[in-house]
Parts: structure tokens; sequence; C-alpha cells
């Protein structure tokens, strides 16, 4: 009695052959695919980058000693979309004398607060500011936050220098470095415009020693 194979055995086993016989996708086909994915990546990281979070390096010493030269942080550009600016938060803005630099200062005083300097420190709405991330002396204190410069040739100053009490206009807000001996800010050149800002920074992702918030 001669064997016979199960229904369909045959069907399958061509079916298996054929699967096997198919030939590899072409080189060019595999570029294509690569190519498209990466597109994609490179639209999604500029997306992100665009509208939600985008990486900044600090490249001056103005924010010591909370950010030092080198350090990396991440600005949170959609943040102020929903909520708007608050005191003491980091923010990296568009330098108002020319807006291709970027800056990152803290935010010392909002639309409408009065601001001033006496003897050393920062009053806002007549109360002393307490500023524990300004650099500090060698012999212990907060380094003296002085006025701006007068301008060349007079004893005259701008408003804004805070050589006199300075109310914020509208829609402007001012911003100090916390290495106040060292920062060019708001003292220099005035309040920066809303539509200059870009975000707040809210985490330092390198070097791996400074890792954490600001």
């Amino acid at each position: 009695m001669s064997q016979t194979e199960p229904a369909g055995t045959e069907t399958r086993s061509s079916s298996l052959q054929a699967e096997g016989r198919r030939p590899r996708p072409s080189a060019r086909r595999l570029v294509v695919e690569y190519g498209s994915i990466l597109a994609i990546a490179l639209a999604i990281a500029f997306l992100l980058q665009a509208f939600v979070v985008k990486p900044y390096r600090i490249p001056s010493p103005s924010m010591v000693p909370t950010l030092d030269p080198g350090d990396r942080v991440l600005v949170a550009r959609f943040l102020y979309r929903f909520s708007a600016p608050k005191h003491g938060d980091i923010v990296v803005f568009r330098y108002p004398l020319q807006t291709k630099l970027v800056f990152v200062k803290r935010l010392i005083g909002l639309p409408g607060d009065t601001l001033a300097i006496k003897d050393g420190y920062v009053y806002r709405n007549g109360m002393k500011l307490d500023e524990p991330y300004v650099a500090q002396r060698p012999n212990g204190g907060p380094v003296p936050t002085q006025p701006g410069p007068e301008i060349a040739g007079s004893t005259i100053s701008q408003p804004w220098s805070l050589n006199q009490p300075y109310k914020v206009p509208a829609d402007t807000y001012y911003m100090m470095g916390d290495n106040r001996t060292n920062s060019d800010d708001s003292r220099m050149w005035g309040p920066v415009p809303k539509k200059d800002i870009i975000g707040k920074a809210f985490f330092v992702y390198w070097p791996p020693g400074h890792i954490g918030l600001p």
C-alpha cells in the first residue's frame, strides 16, 4: 500500500519554498526606507526644539555660582505659552540690542514692579530681596549689587540702571545675572520685551557633576 501525504502538505511545502526564494530588498529600497526613517526622526527633533525643549550651552560666567561656563541646560520653550514668567525664573531670551545673540539671566522684575538698589541690595516694591543664589564674597555674605553705569561723559544714568527707583514697563521683564559684578544685564540695557523671551532653563544635563535643577 502506498503511503499518502495529508491533504494540503504539498501546498504548504510549495509555499514555504516560495517564501525561501523571495528576493532580498534592493539597495535602492533600503536607502529609501532608511532615508524616510531619518527624515521623520529629524523632523520630530526639529519640532521638539522649535516648540518644546531646546538645549543651550552657557557661554559666560554671568550666572555663577548657579550656572558655570560650559554647562548645558534644557530650556522649556512651551512653558510660557501656558503660564506667565515668575520672579526667580532662569530665563533664556534674545539680547535686546542684538537679537541674534541669546542670553540667560534670572528674572528679577515683572511688569509693574518697582525696583531699586540700596546699600548693595535689590529692593522690589519696597521689600529687600533675599537672594541666596547671588555669588558670595570670600569672607561671607553676598557680593553687593551695584547700579548700572552712568551715560559716558555725564552724571546722568539710564532709568533702568537702578540708580533711582525704576518701574518695569508693561510687557517687559527685568533680568540680572547671579554674578552681579560680572553680568551684562538689564542694569546696562534695560528690560527684555516679552516677545524676546525664549523659555525657562529648568535642567542642567551636562557636565555629569552639575546634573540637576539649576
